[in-house]
């Protein structure tokens, strides 16, 4: 269960791991928005720019929430999306 006092420091664990695996990995990758609905959070997660391959987004957003579980972050899904702009 994710609590609104809560989403401020996993978003910013997102941040970090999206940081540091686009890094290792070159798929940029950052948050672009969340929402808290029935304990869950949810956080969209776009490509920096264009021509990030779909199944390498999807990879790394895996890899995530299996760390984020890991350190006993719960009830965080990671929802790919192309940015509108």
């Amino acid at each position: 269960m994710v609590t609104e006092s809560q989403i401020s420091d996993i978003i910013a664990e997102v941040e970090r791991k999206l940081k540091d695996a686009g890094e290792k990995s070159g798929v940029a990758l950052k948050v672009s928005d969340h929402r808290l609905d029935d304990d869950w959070l949810y956080v969209v997660i776009v490509p920096e720019k264009a021509g990030v391959n779909a199944s390498d987004h999807a990879l790394l957003m895996s890899r995530i929430e299996r760390s984020l579980r890991e350190q006993g972050v719960e009830n965080v899904l990671l929802v790919p999306a192309i940015d509108d702009e």
